[in-house]
């Protein structure tokens, strides 16, 4: 195929999305992972022209949105955006309840401690609390996002989830984790009220998550506990499993005071 018909083809599939639509899914392009991108990979990556895409850099650099590197010429989030991040965790009522109880768990297990939400079919990680063994520090961080199977914490946003779009999540994620999900396990989890998972992001680390409710009773939210297999150790998991729980009641008492 040459040139000018991948450049039609890459316009064809840009005629789906507004100017508006591209410029937010390029700043979505950008993650904890992938800081800085080229305007090749952006490009390709929105299935647009490389000019579209420079259009787009260029109006979002001009409003601060978007800044470039000079010296290797990539392109990264600019203080506009930093700005509006801290706004929005600030005023974010999850993010800003939680942290006492996610700060307070952590240094009671000596495990790192996050709140977690569904978002986009995906496990998204929105507030964290290391614990003080610096060795695991950083093993979450708000922003961070994972498949809803791979942890505990998306086990149990999904065992409490019952939409159709979420089934079809559950099959397609079986496929790629090869960690299925059945009803027996979605039943074992809403019974026990709480998710293990083990080897999590890499061998030897273990996760403890719990759901967090509402006023209304709908799951919102997973608290999950992930520490290495040492501390975490089967001898010992329902004494982890009471302390997530806890954690978990406290937050939703505090949710229904401040709802």
């Amino acid at each position: 195929m040459n040139y000018d018909k991948k450049t039609e083809l890459r316009e064809m599939k840009q005629n789906k999305f507004s100017s508006l639509e591209n410029a937010l899914r390029l700043l979505g392009l950008f993650s904890f992972e992938e800081p800085d991108l080229s305007l090749k990979e952006i490009a390709e990556r929105l299935s647009i022209a490389d000019s579209t895409a420079y259009r787009l850099l260029s109006t979002l650099k001009n409003e601060g949105f978007i800044a470039k590197d000079h010296i290797n010429n990539n392109y990264r989030l600019g203080v506009s955006v930093r700005a509006l991040e801290s706004v929005v965790m600030k005023d974010l009522q999850l993010y800003q309840l939680s942290t006492p109880i996610l700060s307070s768990l952590a240094k009671k297990a000596n495990a790192t401690a996050s709140l977690c939400i569904l978002y986009e079919d995906e496990t998204l990680y929105i507030n964290t609390a290391d614990s003080e063994n610096p060795i695991y520090e950083g093993l979450t961080f708000i922003g961070k996002s994972q498949s809803v199977l791979s942890t505990s914490a998306g086990k149990v946003l999904i065992a409490y989830h019952t939409s159709e779009d979420m089934k079809n999540t559950m099959y397609m994620s079986n496929l790629i984790e090869g960690v299925p999900i059945d009803s027996v396990e979605r039943q074992r989890i809403q019974k026990n009220g709480y998710a293990i998972s083990y080897n999590n992001f890499f061998s030897g680390l273990t996760s403890i998550a719990v759901p967090v409710r509402n006023e209304a009773g709908q799951v919102i939210a997973a608290i999950e506990l992930i520490g290495p297999e040492q501390r975490i150790q089967q001898s010992a998991i329902h004494r982890f499993v009471e302390m997530v729980r806890e954690a978990g009641l406290e937050l939703e008492q505090v949710i229904k005071r401040n709802t």
